[in-house]
């Protein structure tokens, strides 16, 4: 196994710590570790290009484990009544749509489609707002709402680029 893909099933393994702290009232070591899985989501990527370790799995493993990691943390938010439900659900639509379309892709074409500029510019928003809100920053949920209009917007750029991926 890839060092890379080591690094993104260390994320995953840090998902549920970092929901703990933050239900459990600690949340700026929530933030703090949030933080850090995140940076990880840039190294596993550094040093899956520089050492030529780019697999499918990772390819499929990374997004997994940052969805996951943003649902756990925007459900626990919604329970505690500090996130909207219609923000919630509108981050969700796209994000289920994005994963079944990638679903798609690989049962019916072999292809895994790879990140694009703007999908990770939603992802960076997403990232910052969900900060601000674990934190009780001012503006995060303006933040997280203008980074979810931006992921709309990458799904809309990922459709047509799967379909020039999907065509013969």
């Amino acid at each position: 196994m890839s060092i890379a893909n080591v690094i993104t099933i260390a994320r995953g393994a840090l998902i549920v710590p970092v929901v703990w702290l933050f239900l459990s009232g600690q949340r700026t070591a929530a933030a703090v570790l949030f933080a850090v899985v995140c940076a990880g989501d840039i190294l596993d990527g550094i040093v899956a290009r520089a050492r030529h370790e780019v697999t499918t799995l990772g390819k499929a493993l990374d997004p997994i484990v940052d969805k996951a990691l943003y649902v756990s943390l925007l459900s626990s938010l919604l329970v505690l009544g500090e996130m909207p439900v219609l923000a919630y659900v509108a981050f969700l639509v796209p994000q289920v749509a994005l994963g079944i379309g990638a679903i798609f892709l690989q049962l019916r074409h072999r292809k895994i489609q790879a990140a694009r500029w703007i999908g990770k510019a939603a992802s960076a928003l997403s990232f910052f707002g969900l900060f601000f809100l674990l934190v009780r920053w001012p503006g995060g949920l303006e933040l997280f709402c203008i980074a979810v209009g931006l992921t709309y917007i990458a799904g809309i750029d990922y459709l047509l680029a799967a379909r020039s991926l999907s065509a013969p």
